[in-house]
């Protein structure tokens, strides 16, 4: 027999240590490939917004504008404007001179003598602009554009080149160019008189508000409309800033400006010392890294994880703001926060994964090996002696217990229980049932064996500092899970300590076959009916369907439950005859009400051995298709009266069932037996959580948690999610405030026959609809 696989509950470490070796294997992937460059560019943006701060006052734009343009009449203007201007210039005690203004192709002869002129009389520097372009557009040889011998024999040039990036937005600016040979500094450089390595990229601080930089309307220096005082010691950079020009470029925060802003906030970055040390990404990166790093060496739960991951980020980003508002250096965060974000993502995923495979072998409450464990360690031992504890009045129990208590109290019992099993596995099968394998040597002696159990129980048990007292019911078989539970059931009903089902299993053939040989002819009077039990949207709280459930009056036995006949009718193979006559009833009645304009869901039971049994499969879509309802109101609820023997086989049926447009519903989700593996695996339209755990889920924080949990993790699935089980207003009101679907149990409706659902629920609901 092969050990139990691991608690996945258990190897919390090893996957957080690979989700971390991932995720900073990904961060770091992100940095050297630039992938991250979109995320920490808009970054800059958003902290240039924080640190939004006023240009200098020491640059002046003159700007040809509109009003210029109007009333200077035509574009180009005669250069005898442009000298004008650097003449009243250089009279009001500017610095310096610069124009972003094309002066590479002869004009009028005077105009151009008028100008040259100029800029020979100038007592300031004067910078003209070069380009560098392409030679021809198929080529690939670049030249650079001068201005006119005469202009440039009397002036600094400087390079007006800018650089858009692949989105076509100017967020950064060059120190220069070269053509060929020449080496030219750019016009922002030049005008801060700031130097740096030609062709290297500084970032144009965009905390720098455009609007704070001083302009002058072109046409206004002309007729003296400016005083010279508000020129003088400033630097002074002319250019376009009409629509009509053109010269116009995007950038990242600012959105569309005209070229002499762009130069003028480049020559703005280096004047304010914006051109700061970028020490990268890695710094950070490393930094954060560690920090998880340790926190998860030391298996710190995922939420101290995540408050210091954030808290490290919080501290990062406040210390880069402080370190750009001093203007000492920057850095990039992004990848540290992309680390981040991948650990937790690719953590969670893992721990999902784990959760899944653990809830398939393991009980959510006990952390116990459940029954789906024991069945595959019963198919590797044929032959092994089955035994099973049935703990006495556990409903008393939960009333006064909380699910903490509850874990510990299983713990404990596992605990003293272990000696008697095979490899020391006690597995936690229903609410109230326990299971082992019972040890060789000991099956020959079941009643000292069984003697020596309630002996390990009598002692009071200590469970999260209460005392309390179990005593159990045991029953016993050779390779039957069912028939060891059948005889721990009789045991507890005959108030003996154990049963072996081989002895006391034979008080109930008399009862099995009298129901076996009376069942169709009970369906023919009428003494097995069907009942339905309306089911509640929480959010609209209107009936959205019902629930159709099988009921026998027996002749002789009197009424007898599903519980006792639906096991018998499974066992022998005749549980598809009553399905299809449930169906047919429950299509029969939802039909009519259809006609009278009341169309809602039915949900029938489906044993998971039908699922099987491809001529009940084709039956029952044709009782469907036959029907005046739509085939998606009918929902097949799969049940857990039997293991899914046959995984592929019931894959396979369950498309099928849904091909016809019906819904598949999980039954008592989280009792062990539909577990999230099968989930993943099915193609479920909804799940029900079991009525365990919605009817202590007020009083018990475990239950609550694990209800809410489900809830969210259906929703993530896209699936719908029934609570059965619902029996006080608490209950209801913590559903509804979890966002549960739908409710089913005692307070919404007990179940009723057929024409008593019909007069106090559906015209009633009917009638609330017309008033609504």
């Amino acid at each position: 027999m092969r050990n139990l696989p691991i608690n996945s509950r258990r190897t919390g470490k090893l996957s957080s240590l690979t989700a971390w070796g991932i995720a900073f294997v990904v961060a770091s992937i992100f940095t050297l490939t630039s992938l991250i460059d979109p995320f920490t560019r808009e970054s800059q943006l958003a902290r240039a917004g924080l640190l939004e701060k006023p240009a200098t006052g020491d640059l002046v734009i003159i700007e040809i504008d509109a009003k210029s343009l109007e009333a200077l009449d035509r574009w180009p203007w005669p250069r005898h404007f442009h000298a004008d201007l650097i003449t009243i210039l250089s009279r009001a005690g500017v610095e310096q001179i610069a124009f972003d203004v094309d002066f590479s192709v002869a004009s009028d002869a005077a105009e151009d003598r008028l100008l040259s002129a100029a800029l020979a009389g100038s007592g300031v520097p004067v910078i003209l602009p070069t380009f560098r372009q392409l030679r021809t557009s198929a080529g690939t040889d670049y030249a650079e554009n001068l201005p006119l011998l005469d202009f440039r024999e009397n002036a600094l040039l400087a390079s007006v080149n800018v650089h858009p990036d692949e989105h076509g937005q100017l967020n950064d600016y060059s120190f220069g160019t070269i053509t060929g040979s020449t080496v030219r500094p750019s016009l922002g450089s030049m005008i801060a008189g700031s130097a740096g390595a030609i062709n290297q990229r500084f970032r144009i601080d965009q905390s720098i508000a455009p609007a704070t930089i001083p302009r002058f309307s072109f046409v206004d220096v002309l007729q003296g409309k400016v005083a010279p005082s508000l020129l003088r010691g400033k630097k002074i950079l002319v250019g376009a800033t009409a629509i009509e020009i053109g010269d116009r470029y995007a950038t990242g925060r600012h959105g569309i400006v005209p070229g002499v802003v762009v130069q003028a906030l480049a020559a703005e970055t280096l004047l304010q010392s914006g051109n700061l040390p970028n020490i990268g990404a890695w710094p950070c990166l490393l930094v954060v890294v560690a920090i998880i790093l340790v926190m998860v060496w030391r298996a710190r739960p995922s939420w101290q994880c995540a408050m210091v991951g954030g808290a490290s980020m919080v501290t990062l980003y406040a210390a880069l703001l402080l370190a750009e508002h001093l203007s000492l250096l920057t850095w990039d965060n992004e990848s540290a926060l992309a680390f981040l974000v991948l650990y937790f993502a690719i953590d969670k995923l893992f721990q999902a994964a784990a959760d899944l495979h653990t809830s398939r072998f393991y009980n959510l409450l006990s952390n116990l090996p459940n029954e789906a464990m024991l069945v595959r360690q019963m198919s590797e031992s044929p032959g092994c002696t089955i035994a099973i504890a049935k703990i006495a009045d556990f409903g008393d129990f939960v009333a006064v217990t909380d699910g903490h208590t509850r874990t510990a109290l299983f713990d404990r019992i596992a605990a003293r229980l272990k000696f008697l099993a095979v490899n020391e596995h006690i597995y936690h099968l229903d609410s109230d049932t326990l299971g082992w394998i019972i040890r060789d040597g000991h099956s020959d002696d079941l009643d000292g064996h069984f003697r020596t159990a309630a002996a390990l129980l009598r002692p009071s048990f200590d469970a999260d500092g209460k005392s309390i007292q179990v005593s159990a019911a045991f029953g016993v078989s050779d390779n039957s899970l069912d028939d060891a539970k059948i005889a721990a059931r009789l045991a507890e009903s005959a108030g003996s300590p154990w049963q072996a089902y081989s002895i006391e299993a034979a008080k109930t053939v008399k009862l099995r076959q009298h129901l076996l040989v009376d069942m169709e002819q009970a369906i023919a009077d009428g003494d097995i009916f069907t009942m339905y039990q309306a089911k509640m949207s929480l959010k609209t709280k209107q009936i959205v369907g019902a629930e159709a459930l099988v009921r026998w009056t027996h002749p002789v036995h009197g009424s007898v439950g599903p519980a006792i006949f639906v096991p018998i009718l499974e066992k022998a193979d005749r549980i598809d005859t009553l399905t299809l006559h449930v169906l047919q009833t429950a299509v029969d009645d939802f039909s009519r009400w259809a006609r009278q304009g009341i169309t809602i869901g039915v949900a029938v039971n489906l044993s998971a051995k039908l699922l099987n049994n491809p001529p009940f499969i084709e039956s029952a879509i044709a009782v469907i298709e036959s029907a005046e309802i739509p085939n998606d109101k009918i929902t097949f609820e799969v049940t857990e009266t039997a293991a899914l023997n046959d995984i592929e086989l019931s894959i396979n049926a369950l498309n099928k069932i849904r091909t016809a447009g019906i819904k598949i519903s999980i039954d008592d989700y989280g009792t062990g037996q539909s577990t999230l593996s099968y989930l993943q695996r099915l193609p479920v339209d909804e799940i029900k959580l079991d009525q365990s755990f919605i009817r202590t889920m007020a009083i018990d924080d475990v239950n609550r948690l694990m209800v809410s949990s489900t809830i969210e993790l259906a929703h993530a699935l896209n699936m719908t999610i029934v609570a059965e089980g619902i029996e006080d207003d608490r209950t209801f009101e913590l559903l509804a405030a979890f966002n549960c679907d739908v409710g089913q149990g005692w307070q919404i409706s007990k179940p009723m026959v057929a024409d008593v659902f019909e007069a106090n629920w559906l015209y009633l609901d009917a009638e609330a609809r017309q008033r609504a």
